[in-house]
């Protein structure tokens, strides 16, 4: 680890002269290419944390700020040509899931154009860019077999992804390994990938962030995707389990605002970009102006979706309006109460006095029937059209 560093020469932010001038990790992490690289350089960074060395590699390449939308299966959340058609020049990039453990989509999603191979997302990837949709990827990692799993990452990151999310969480179709198999799925992606950008998606409720190995995980990432649903999460069992760690609910329940709030706290201690992730099913489209405006508050410039096939037309367009790098259309003086929203939230029965699982955890069925392990944030989705042919 570097801790604080002496760089010498050049700017950071704007800022005047850092000429020997001491600055912490996250003022370094701000500094623009030119700086990371004059940094780089005279530090001999091999010695630090290599989240800085792979900062540094990243910056020469540096994706486009960008809001973004989840896609979980062609035949839940549009094929090709519908996508291409929703998001096409809207500057909305999509993340598009690869696989699950050592499956392939196309075990799940009988869709044509499910991803069935890295070839395959290659192909996906290039026809959605060159309709102007910038293209990510995200998958499931299980650690059963960390390796090929780690191999496979790396296929799909060297076909095309901008980037890839790792959805790393407990519980029943997530991660399944040990600490030491996560610490070996890591070293074997940054082994064949140093410097690729590789991000994890959690769930970030206290008494679930460690169901999986979080240290592990953060030690090869760069950016957090905490996933907040503001209305899945407003029941009284969520909110007494925020009380019981520490984070008392307000009176109105458990709000966007008070979810980016206790997020930002809970993840302050990682030093990672943070890209939150939004209900795009939002009973109220109006809760996320409050959302984007909460993030922006807090620096968290860029915001993205789930999912897809649910997301409100109201959101989507509100995404392309308000574009990061500059601030949000503010929410309205007093917003519209959520119809799942209440002043005192209503009393869910659980069935075990466990804590309750993230919404979009339990698994489904796909339209065919074939059981997936990543299911929906919603019950209902609406109907894919016919599907075109693959592209080539």
């Amino acid at each position: 680890m570097c801790g604080v560093v002496a760089v010498q020469g050049g700017r950071v932010g704007g800022g005047g002269s850092i000429l020997e001038r001491n600055i912490t990790r996250r003022r370094f992490l701000a500094g623009s290419a030119i700086t990371l690289g004059a940094a780089a350089a005279s530090l001999g960074l091999s010695e630090c944390d290599p989240a800085l060395l792979r900062r540094v590699e990243q910056a020469k390449h540096p994706n486009p700020p960008a809001h973004s939308v989840w896609h979980w299966q062609f035949s839940s959340d549009g094929d090709l040509a519908s996508l291409a058609q929703r998001l096409g020049g809207s500057g909305i990039a999509v993340l598009i899931k690869t696989h699950d453990g050592t499956d392939w989509m196309s075990k799940y999603d009988t869709h044509p154009d499910a991803i069935s191979s890295a070839q395959r997302f290659a192909n996906v990837a290039a026809y959605l860019e060159e309709r102007g949709v910038p293209v990510h990827a995200w998958c499931v990692p299980k650690g059963v077999d960390p390796d090929r799993e780690a191999q496979m990452a790396a296929d799909v990151l060297a076909a095309g992804a901008r980037s890839l999310v790792l959805d790393v969480e407990g519980g029943s179709g997530f991660w399944v390994g040990t600490n030491a198999d996560a610490a070996r799925y890591g070293a074997t992606l940054r082994q064949i990938d140093p410097f690729a950008r590789v991000d994890i998606s959690i769930d970030p409720r206290p008494w679930r962030i460690y169901l999986a190995p979080m240290d592990e995980f953060v030690a090869i990432c760069d950016g957090i995707w905490p996933q907040l649903y503001w209305d899945s999460f407003n029941s009284q069992d969520n909110v007494d389990h925020y009380n019981a760690a520490g984070y008392p609910v307000p009176s109105t329940g458990i709000t966007p605002e008070f979810l980016v709030d206790v997020t930002v706290q809970i993840l302050a201690r990682y030093e990672r970009w943070t890209m939150p992730v939004g209900q795009g099913a939002s009973a109220d489209p109006s809760l996320w102006a409050r959302f984007a405006h909460r993030c922006w508050e807090h620096g968290l410039v860029e915001t993205s979706a789930w999912r897809l096939g649910v997301t409100r037309a109201e959101i989507l367009q509100y995404l392309r309006d308000n574009p990061p790098g500059r601030e949000p259309k503010a929410p309205p003086p007093t917003p519209t109460p959520s119809t799942s929203r209440s002043a005192t939230p209503t009393k869910t029965k659980s069935p075990t006095k466990t804590p309750t699982k993230t919404p979009t955890k339990t698994p489904t069925k796909t339209p065919t029937g074939t059981p997936t392990p990543t299911p929906s944030a919603t019950a209902a989705v609406p109907t894919a059209a016919p599907p075109p042919p693959p592209p080539p």
